[in-house]
């Protein structure tokens, strides 16, 4: 599209009366890729030929040494796409993202429970956050009537999501049952629920009740192949469980269920260097078949006996991350690109996100399931979130935007403040190493060139096919990412609660 401007030359008066340089601008050179400039609050990203990347030096070192002459286009388009801007107009933005973070966060159209129909697990894993995996009590018929109960309190909820969490869910298959068969009577559009399992009892029994248990996402975690996964992921008493759990994910793979199946793999400093090959062989092993291998970080917990140190930092993850892309082409969920951070959301920021425990105890995010004193309330009591207070933190107290750090950071925009769960114990209850800023804080631009390496790689391959031409580079600049994401389109966080 082509895009006009009023002026053709810039006096001095004029280049005076242009905006600064913005405040999330990002500009840098790839040896391989060129010269771009990204801005972080528009979601723009500019690809520059060297004298207009020269320029657009000038102009952020001050504009009385900006040369109009040379380009009297460029300035109004560096303007009309927020690279120009005033920080006053900016921070009204931030508003505006807040406000649309603020109205996801606060809707009620959706009912989104997290429900552990037990804490116990059949696992012993070593680095379990869950203390209370040994308490073998399952969901009764009093607490399955008073989440019943519980749901039709909600009265202006037009859609219910459920994830299935525990300890280990597929050891309560009579109250996932009968759970189920009530929230179709509450809710007879209700299709869409998802469940984390070991894998380990997920045999033909579970299967064949999936499709009417409305069960469409699934996700088993393996830690690497075998002999990784079983000096990890061992069963209490100490047996194996990877060949089980294979076996297991054959069955449903070759099964009729039509749902999703998501591998995790638990990275750590111990295993990282073998996640590339356990994901090779469980996508060649079900080509064609929905399913999907992604690495997860493991986390450290103050007085675990899983030594923290284990875990990778932030910049470990990163470096994981980019080198799995450099030496296997392993592009992570979403792409490197990144995206709005005013759509990090979840269900502990939400006010229609619960996690239910199997008496009832009632929590804002599945890492407290099991803690005391985390829990938020009982859906027993007559008020059942009492814990006001908790619940305050979470949706307010772990707003991003409210933190005076965040709001002077220029990736704000993109990272959307991390994880609420981390940041509420980092700034409320004291605990040391929780990290919850998001990689791109220090890692913007390496982040940025391997998504421009993506990119190249696929225009090449388009223009060898004859799909597209060649970059346009005849003015010396071109917006390769123009998509302005709009906050109207913000999805309640709460009807993917099956994918957290």
């Amino acid at each position: 599209m082509a895009i006009y401007f009023q002026y053709k030359t810039y006096n001095l008066q004029q280049i005076k009366q242009m905006k600064p340089w913005s405040f999330y601008n990002t500009m840098f050179h790839s040896e391989k890729s060129g010269f771009f400039l990204y801005n972080a609050l528009s979601g723009f990203m500019l690809e520059l030929d060297k004298e207009h990347y020269q320029t657009a030096a000038r102009l952020r070192d001050g504009l009385e040494s900006f040369e109009p002459q040379k380009d009297s286009e460029f300035p109004a388009f560096l303007e009309e796409q927020g690279f120009l801007a005033q920080r006053e107009d900016e921070l009204l933005q931030l508003m505006q993202l807040q406000y649309d973070r603020n109205a996801a966060c606060f809707n009620t159209s959706t009912l989104g429970l997290t429900i552990c129909p037990t804490m116990f697990c059949n696992f012993n894993c070593s680095y379990c956050f869950e203390e209370n995996r040994n308490d073998g009590r399952v969901m009764s018929e009093e607490t399955i009537d008073a989440l019943v109960s519980f749901i039709k309190k909600h009265k202006d909820a037009r859609k219910l999501t459920v994830l299935w969490y525990g300890g280990e869910p597929t050891l309560s298959l009579d109250v996932v049952k009968k759970l189920t068969s009530l929230f179709l009577e509450l809710y007879p559009g209700y299709a869409n629920a998802g469940m984390v399992t070991n894998g380990y009892l997920l045999d033909g029994k579970w299967i064949d009740e999936l499709g009417k248990l409305k069960i469409t996402h699934i996700q088993i975690t393996l830690d690497g192949p075998m002999h990784t996964h079983d000096s990890r992921r061992m069963l209490k008493g100490g047996g194996p469980t990877y060949s089980t759990i294979m076996d297991n994910i054959d069955l449903l793979m070759n099964s009729s269920w039509q749902g999703r199946l998501s591998v995790r793999v638990n990275v750590d400093r111990t295993n990282s260097d073998e996640f590339a090959s356990i994901r090779k062989e469980l996508l060649y092993r079900h080509s064609g078949k929905k399913i999907s291998v992604y690495p997860g970080r493991v986390n450290g917990y103050p007085g675990h006996s899983y030594d923290h140190r284990i875990g990778l930092c932030t910049k470990e993850w990163t470096d994981f991350l980019l080198e799995g892309y450099k030496s296997n082409g392993l592009v992570p969920r979403g792409g490197f690109f990144p995206t709005s951070g005013a759509s990090n959301l979840c269900i502990a920021t939400s006010r229609y996100g619960y996690v239910i425990g199997p008496e009832g105890e009632i929590y804002k995010c599945f890492e407290d399931a099991g803690n005391d004193k985390m829990a938020v309330g009982s859906i027993h009591d007559p008020e059942p979130v009492s814990n006001r207070a908790l619940v305050v933190r979470y949706s307010t107290g772990a707003d991003p935007f409210n933190d005076k750090d965040c709001v002077n950071c220029p990736v704000l925009p993109v990272c959307g403040g991390g994880c609420a769960c981390k940041r509420l114990h980092s700034k409320y209850s004291g605990q040391e190493g929780s990290e919850y800023c998001s990689l791109l804080r220090d890692s913007l631009v390496p982040v940025l060139e391997a998504y421009l390496d993506t990119r190249q790689t696929m225009e090449i391959c388009n223009a060898l096919l004859g799909n597209a031409s060649g970059p346009d580079m005849h003015k010396g600049y071109r917006l390769i990412q123009p998509e302005r994401k709009s906050g109207t389109d913000m999805k309640n966080p709460l009807e993917f609660l099956q994918e957290q």
